[in-house]
Order: structure tokens, then C-alpha cells, then sequence
């Protein structure tokens, strides 16, 4: 199993959340956090079902996350 990173994002102009990887090409936007993760997630699923029915790859996790206190 692979983790990727998920980077969430709010849109003040939009009201909304948007979640996506740098690894990945699929996205979900959501009117909080946790929906937009939730609706990634579904996004994930279905690609990951297709590329394995395609018998084509996964993408590799390049990305990793740390914080930096400044």
C-alpha cells in the first residue's frame, strides 16, 4: 500500500476546498475539507480500478511532506 500526499486547499474566492496530489491526476472539491479528501479519495479509487483493469501502472510516490517552523 502507498501513501501519497494530499494537499488541501481553500478558495476564499469560491468558498470551496480543493484536495490533490503531485503524484497523481485526480482531484475532488468539496464545501469543507473533509468532503473535498472524501470526494479525492472516490476520484482515487476509480483511477487506481482503471489503470489496473488497463493493466497499465501506478504512479510511484515521489512526494513527501514536512513542516518547517520558522
Amino acid at each position: 500500500m502507498s501513501e501519497y500526499v494530499v494537499i488541501v486547499e481553500y478558495d476564499p474566492d469560491s468558498g470551496s476546498y480543493g484536495a490533490s496530489s503531485p503524484d497523481l491526476p485526480v482531484d475532488g472539491i468539496g464545501k469543507s475539507s473533509e468532503e473535498a479528501i472524501a470526494r479525492f479519495h472516490n476520484a482515487l479509487q476509480g483511477y487506481l480500478e482503471f489503470q489496473k483493469e488497463m493493466g497499465l501502472p501506478i504512479p510511484d510516490v515521489r512526494h513527501t511532506v514536512t513542516t518547517v517552523r520558522v
